[in-house]
């Protein structure tokens, strides 16, 4: 049978080499579909005879024959770090915040296969902790109690055709599915190919039972595989190489929900980067928690030269070949350089390689009520032989990722690399490293910080799993290799639980290093968040305060207070009506613990509107002219009580046009709106127009009437621009009487102002006489 199925694989993917894909510029290549050259379902795990490794010739092995090989320490092209920057985001101190004593701490897997580096690996389950070390795996219990192993990690693949491993292995914990996910190289004819990855999954939640293997054929070394775990699909990166020739990198999405149901020929999607990408160590996703919405594709990060980029999988399954990789994205960070010439250790003249040139892993993403965030960190310069850890979170909403916060931690004068970092199910970061120093052996410490601490800052006081009792002598390369990385995971039983593990050395030596694994939280941690109903209010509005609190002993106090001074409550969540712009003041305490938090509520200057004078309009108008006023509003809007139109609602300058109901009833109701900021009432203004009919009086027409009235209407002053043969001037009321006549024959100048304050709102006829014609006019009086 697995003759056949390797026939079968040869042809699909040579036909898909015909039907390739080919994007930007020949860079990207895909998509390749492949199915495995070999399934089973294996015994219980803690029953397969244990496997012995085999030798150097099957062994994934350079520059030394016990040193598992991968390719890194990459020159970057076009690389824009500088030598000698100063990291402007650099955390130059300790963190104050005191957590509570770690939950476990105990030896993990050994050196049993003499191999170097460890690769140091696990993560955690409902009920057990699976720990991978290159060539070698422990499970255990979480209380640190041994259920299987130490043993070599071929075991696992007993009865493969290929069943030796090569190192680079990973294990995850799907918490979504409750199964692990395993994978290693196999390289059963190094330097030729084919090379194989090795995945299983486990039938249950028991990681010590029966598991779905298969093994996929690849004709480059698949180097540095990192998984992640998301909604539909299982990725993949690898570096691909032929023995020391970097040939690209490659995306890989293994159909999950095939290989939870113990598919024997679940698709594997391919998208290889070639060189010219500058794409290195890609990481994938791996979302803890619940998984982000059907649709979303996975993620996969890089390090770019001074940028994170993204990009995008989007996997069809009921279509393979449709599947997507793509749609890059570059975030700028902070500059930094990675050019560290090495980490010094007590008691050695050994330097460590600080592995600067990827992101460590994970690429960790977790769903928030409001928001998605992704971790993820990697090793930068403080100075030719200390390194820092730069670490990021990234967020989204609806829209692209985005930096949400950074940071160098590099407290003291000691060096800090692989590191790995998670967020737990509150938005509370853990940060696990290495920490070494010419003073200081090799070390296991982390930190962390409250979500609503500061950004860009580790307020965790730093904290030691195990210090080393001895430095690394084992100089296989320019630099001693170390790590290549280590891991922080979540514990899905109880998500505030952080768990990491970490290499150490308890004496000089050149492969006896040892392994860490370590739980904690800071779920006990007294954590505080002073938040305000409005952060603008209009002067004197009622706003609500409150504080968000947790960790402590459930038990709290508060206290408020206030600058300018003048407000103090007990309550938790008081009420204030600011007259000016007030900063309020919160303290917290919870036994021996004392939180301090402010929000300040700014004020908005109340909104002011003006619809303008109540006044009286002729029936046959045609047009009402409208000048509305306002000030500290967003907008306005006209509205009537008839059934008129305005030229333009929106504006507070307009006209209306008055309908036949509004004509036949008399009276419009003109209402102007004005909407201000928030969270100030909207006001409004009325304007009431008495419609009434004007007897006796005809408009006319401009062309016959050279004369000129502003402003017209007018709540009192007329000016009336008199034409140059002007005699007399005389103004009529409503009955006709006249009320003003004026003899314009020795009148010289070509204006003259009318005053009709002190009359009666309506309409006023003009007739000025000329010496051959009579003109005619009239004034509206509001």
């Amino acid at each position: 049978m697995v003759g056949q199925i390797k026939k079968k694989l040869v042809f699909t993917f040579f036909s898909y080499l015909v039907l390739i894909n080919v994007t930007y510029a020949q860079k990207i290549t895909g998509p390749v579909i492949s199915k495995p050259v070999y399934f089973d379902l294996s015994p219980p795990l803690r029953s397969i005879p244990e496997l012995l490794p085999g030798n150097k010739e099957n062994r994934k092995v350079e520059k030394g024959e016990k040193e598992i090989w991968n390719y890194f320490k990459r020159k970057l092209k076009n690389d824009r770090s500088k030598k000698y920057s100063i990291d402007s985001h650099r955390q130059g101190q300790f963190g104050k915040l005191i957590p509570d004593s770690a939950l476990s701490n105990f030896e993990g897997t050994p050196n049993v296969n003499t191999a170097i580096p460890p690769d140091t690996y696990g993560d955690v389950g409902s009920n057990y902790y699976f720990h991978m070390v290159n060539l070698s795996f422990t499970i255990f219990d979480k209380a640190g109690n041994i259920q299987l192993g130490p043993t070599y990690t071929g075991t696992i693949w007993n009865g493969l055709p290929y069943s030796g491993d090569n190192g680079d292995g990973i294990v995850l914990y799907d918490d979504q599915a409750d199964r692990w996910l395993i994978s290693s190289i196999c390289m059963p004819f190094y330097p030729s190919a084919p090379f194989y990855i090795m995945i299983a999954v486990s039938q249950s939640g028991d990681p010590t039972g029966s598991w779905f293997r298969w093994e996929y054929s690849f004709d480059f070394i698949p180097d540095y595989p990192k998984l992640g775990i998301w909604g539909d699909s299982f990725f993949m990166t690898c570096n691909l190489f032929s023995q020391i020739a970097l040939n690209g990198v490659t995306a890989i999405a293994f159909d999950k929900m095939a290989m939870l149901a113990g598919n024997p020929s679940p698709a594997m999607v391919q998208f290889v980067l070639s060189q010219s990408t500058n794409v290195f160590s890609l990481l994938p996703a791996d979302c803890d928690g619940l998984f982000l919405p059907i649709g979303t594709p996975g993620y996969f990060g890089y390090l770019g030269n001074n940028f994170i980029g993204l990009y995008e999988f989007h996997t069809d399954w009921s279509d393979p070949a449709a599947s997507t990789f793509g749609n890059q994205k570059e975030i700028n960070v902070g500059s930094y350089s990675q050019k560290i010439k090495g980490i010094p250790q007590k008691g050695s003249v050994v330097k460590l390689d600080p592995v600067s040139d990827r992101l460590m892993c994970r690429l960790q993403v977790r769903k928030f009520a409001d928001h998605q965030s992704m971790v993820v960190n990697h090793t930068v310069r403080i100075a030719d032989y200390q390194s820092g850890i730069r670490w990021y979170e990234l967020r989204r909403t609806s829209g692209d990722w985005s930096m949400y916060q950074q940071s160098t931690y590099a407290p003291d004068s000691n060096s800090r690399w692989m590191g790995s970092m998670a967020l737990d199910s509150a938005g509370n970061i853990a940060l696990g490293y290495s920490v070494s120093g010419p003073g200081l052996f090799p070390s296991v410490r982390y930190t962390g910080r409250m979500k609503n601490d500061p950004l860009g800052q580790m307020t965790i006081a730093e904290q030691s799993i195990i210090e080393g009792g001895g430095a690394q002598t084992h100089p296989a390369s320019t630099y001693a290799r170390w790590g290549d990385y280590s891991s922080m995971t979540i514990d899905p039983s109880n998500p505030s639980i952080f768990w990491y593990t970490q290499q150490y050395y308890p004496v000089t030596a050149d492969y006896d290093w040892h392994t860490r694994i370590s739980s904690f939280t800071f779920a006990n941690i007294l954590d505080i968040k002073a938040i305000a109903e409005y952060s603008n209010v209009c002067p004197g509005q009622e706003d609500r305060l409150n504080v968000e609190v947790s960790g402590g002993t459930g038990n709290y106090t508060f206290s408020w207070t206030s600058i300018p001074t003048g407000f103090t409550s007990t309550l938790k969540n008081p009420l204030v009506s600011p007259e000016f712009q007030t900063k309020y003041i919160v303290v917290v305490t919870s036994g021996n613990k004392t939180r301090t938090d402010t929000v300040q509520v700014n004020i908005t200057p109340a909104p002011s509107v003006y619809a303008g004078e109540d006044t009286i309009c002729c029936r046959h108008i045609s047009s009402i002219q409208l000048t509305g006023q306002a000030a500290n509003y967003i907008s306005v809007k006209w509205l009537t009580s008839g059934d008129g139109i305005f030229a333009d609602p929106q504006a507070l300058y307009t006209s209306y046009v008055p309908g036949v109901r509004d004509k036949h009833d008399s009276l419009i109701d003109l209402e102007l709106i004005a909407y201000p900021q928030p969270s100030c009432p909207e006001i409004s203004d009325h304007k009431i127009i008495r419609m009434i009919t004007c007897l006796g009086i005809s408009p006319i027409e401009s062309e016959n009437n050279p004369f000129l009235i502003s402003p017209n209407p007018s709540h009192g002053r007329f000016l009336i621009t008199l034409p140059d043969d002007a005699l007399l001037i005389e103004i009529s009321d409503m009955q006709g009487k006249m009320i003003l006549k004026t003899d314009l024959s020795s009148y010289y100048e070509k204006e003259i102002m009318v005053d009709l304050s002190n009359r009666s709102i309506g309409l006023y006829p003009v007739k000025i006489i000329l010496k051959n014609k009579i003109l005619r006019g009239k004034m509206v009086l509001e």
